[in-house]
């Protein structure tokens, strides 16, 4: 909840996207934009978080805070957030795990191009063998927009806080709504720095270690982390895809989901 200030409050409302998903809320943060001679005076709770120059700024640090204060909630309720895009390509939850840069918004973006059903572009959570996207618009960096023309329109519509800007998943996916689903296949993305997309059975323990370089450890303890890991992978089909061009990459997912 969000009050003060009614330009960072419209700001603020067009990065954070309204959908439904199965997780009762646990808190209710309150945040409280005061404008001030030297510009805006940000209180979360009524303790003072920051001073911000203008709207931006403080909308820069209200979105930054209040998902690092909900990944801790979620941490200590046992789920274990990962740096991967979640997709049901057809009946089938596909994880889409790999660097920062390697092109994971870009290919969720042109999987919801080619109707599939993307929950989320950056960060999953998983407990107990079942995962679920995090509620987050889709954060398309520079140099992005090119390459999904099909979208061209909704990323420029879009809100820029940092360097990226932030796209509406209603405007991409139009029936996007969130659900927890067992996780059938994970996609470990490569740069080969090849023009081909290729697939590679990969084995457990590399997977294993992926998804540790891309998790995100906040209250759990070592062993916990380890335990909602192999909770999703100890049944998941483990795969390698090399970036390639993104047609390619989209039809090499819907056919690996037959």
């Amino acid at each position: 909840m969000v009050e003060g200030d009614d330009r960072t409050i419209a700001r603020l409302r067009a990065l954070v996207p309204d959908v439904d998903h199965p997780v009762e809320p646990v808190r209710t943060m309150s945040y409280r934009v005061d404008r001030v001679a030297t510009g805006l005076e940000v209180l979360e709770e009524g303790d003072r978080l920051t001073h911000a120059e203008d709207s931006a700024a403080a909308v820069d640090a209200i979105y930054i805070r209040m998902y690092r204060r909900a990944f801790e909630f979620a941490s200590l309720s046992g789920w274990v957030r990962i740096h991967a895009v979640t997709a049901d390509v057809g009946e089938r939850r596909i994880l889409l795990v790999g660097p920062s840069g390697v092109g994971k918004t870009t290919l969720a973006l042109a999987l919801c191009a080619a109707g599939t059903r993307v929950q989320g572009d950056e960060s999953v959570l998983v407990r107990g063998g079942e995962s679920l996207a995090v509620p987050r618009g889709f954060h398309v960096k520079a140099g992005g927009a090119p390459l999904v023309p099909e979208f061209a329109d909704e990323i420029s519509a879009g809100e820029a806080i940092g360097d990226v800007t932030v796209v509406d998943p209603h405007a991409v996916c139009p029936e996007w709504r969130l659900h927890c689903a067992p996780v059938d296949e994970i996609v470990l993305l490569t740069d080969a720095g090849t023009e081909t997309v290729t697939v590679r059975a990969a084995d457990p323990p590399s997977v294993l270690q992926s998804l540790i370089r891309e998790s995100f450890v906040i209250t759990e303890s070592k062993s916990d982390l380890l335990a909602a890991l192999l909770s999703v992978t100890s049944n998941a089909e483990c795969r390698s895809i090399t970036r390639g061009p993104l047609d390619d990459m989209v039809a090499t997912l819907s056919q690996r989901s037959r």
